[in-house]
């Protein structure tokens, strides 16, 4: 069969324009998960570093909860001590009331221990927090370092506004923000591209049709590029 040498062309060139498009398309897509990526987190980490402060507040409220019965217990133990110390230095001693207070000194022993211990969790919560506080903090740098560079992948697409491909801010919130507006830009981007590919396609195929006289549905640019280089022999 006799296939014009331009329409072989003709299909190449299509196919270039269809690999091209494709390429486009996997990086728009590849931005539109790290921009998701980041603002997602983002949004956790902001929402995390505003739970510090309320979580702060709590810990300052049982700390001074924990001082006071440790201060209570204290006393508690002292009470307990000095009346068994008094009984045991009295002329009459009553076993029974010397047995009681000793008793009573071992419970408030016990209980400063717990009361002690209560205070030492505090301590490890708080300590705990601020170590958490420092990680978020250090996450959301992180997360503004991989937003800048996200920032210049786009700039490259050429599809998208100058606006989209600005950086963002160094506030999480910013990050919100950003992330949207380049998520809109990036979803506008692949449309068109995903259009453009599709009037490739269709544009194949109708080639094909018109040069091998029958229809070729919705064959891939590269499957009418190979079909007409066949008939062509």
């Amino acid at each position: 069969m006799a296939v014009p040498a331009d329409a072989i062309a003709h299909a190449a060139e299509l196919e270039r324009r269809d690999s091209e498009i494709a390429n486009e398309l996997e990086v728009v897509r590849h931005l539109e998960e790290r921009v998701g990526a980041i603002r997602g987190r983002a949004g956790g980490v902001r929402q995390a570093l505003e739970r510090v402060p309320l979580e702060r507040e709590d810990l300052d409220r049982r700390r001074i909860e924990a001082d006071e019965a440790v201060t209570a217990a204290h006393a508690d133990v002292d009470r307990t001590e000095s009346r068994v110390a008094s009984l045991e230095a009295g002329r009459r001693k009553r076993d029974d009331e010397l047995g009681r207070a000793r008793k009573e000194a071992a419970t408030a022993r016990d209980a400063l221990a717990d009361a002690v211990a209560v205070r030492a969790r505090v301590d490890e919560l708080e300590s705990a927090l601020a170590e958490e506080e420092r990680a978020l903090l250090a996450e959301g740098e992180q997360l503004t370092g991989a937003a800048q560079l996200v920032a210049e992948g786009v700039r490259d697409v050429g599809r998208v506004t100058e606006s989209a491909g600005r950086a963002p801010g160094t506030s999480l919130a910013d990050l919100d923000d950003w992330g949207g507006r380049v998520r809109s830009a990036l979803f506008v981007a692949r449309g068109t591209l995903e259009a453009e590919r599709e009037r490739v396609v269709l544009e194949a195929n109708a080639l094909g049709t018109a040069v091998l006289g029958e229809q070729l549905g919705a064959s891939s640019v590269a499957l009418v590029r190979r079909r007409l280089e066949a008939a062509a022999g």
